[in-house]
């Protein structure tokens, strides 16, 4: 039997600690592609990951349930993630590890139906473009992207995350995707920069 998020944490709070281990089990690989994304650092990545659920154990306790569970997690994923970067970038000291398979991973998801296999050659040249175009937005823009084109979060979801308006996060990803096309338009083949308007449809979409 496969229990619910609440479920399950209803339980952990009744004192069956397995309950814990399971939302564990649940979310790991998905917390951690998330925190990749951000910090593209394979072993950064996982000391937060780890750090995160360090964290989730202490707070759960408190969780009221005004919130789906996950847009929780996201938040302290989030908070944590962009606190560890300032930390790392204070001390100066950044190490990245080479990842061609998260990197090709990047190319399927900043495609959107403009980034379509007919219209762009899915190579290693274009998948490094790619990342550097995503890894090149400000920390903020990039978690939010991140959240909503890897984590399909909606824009009332992630509001809730960054604790700010609807408005606000629809800005941030029309902003963000206006970036990546701007960056991204010489290397998409001809014609592609006009489809490229299919992320301005996308927001007007959102906003009705």
């Amino acid at each position: 039997m496969e229990y619910s998020d609440e479920e399950l944490i209803f339980r952990f709070k009744a004192g069956e600690k397995d309950s814990f281990e399971m939302l564990v089990k649940r979310y790991k690989s998905r917390v951690y592609n998330v925190v990749f994304s951000l910090v593209r650092d394979g072993h950064l990545a996982e000391d937060i990951t780890q750090e995160v659920f360090i964290r989730m154990y202490r707070f759960l306790p408190y969780f009221k349930g005004k919130s789906k569970f996950y847009t929780w997690l996201y938040r302290l994923v989030i908070n944590l993630t962009l606190n560890t970067l300032k930390r790392v970038k204070r001390d100066g000291f950044f190490a990245h590890t080479p990842d061609l398979e998260g990197e090709l991973d990047l190319v399927e998801k900043v495609r959107d139906e403009s980034f379509s296999p007919q219209k762009i050659l899915l190579n290693k040249e274009l998948a490094k473009k790619i990342k550097q175009a995503v890894s090149s937005l400000s920390e903020t823009l990039r978690a939010t992207f991140v959240l909503r084109e890897f984590e399909d979060l909606s824009y009332a979801e992630l509001a809730g995350v960054f604790g700010c308006s609807k408005g606000t996060i629809k800005s941030r990803i029309f902003r963000a995707r206006e970036e990546l096309r701007r960056k991204l338009s010489p290397y998409l083949g001809e014609g592609a920069t006009d489809s490229l308007g299919g992320y301005k449809n996308d927001l007007q979409e959102a906003e009705k």
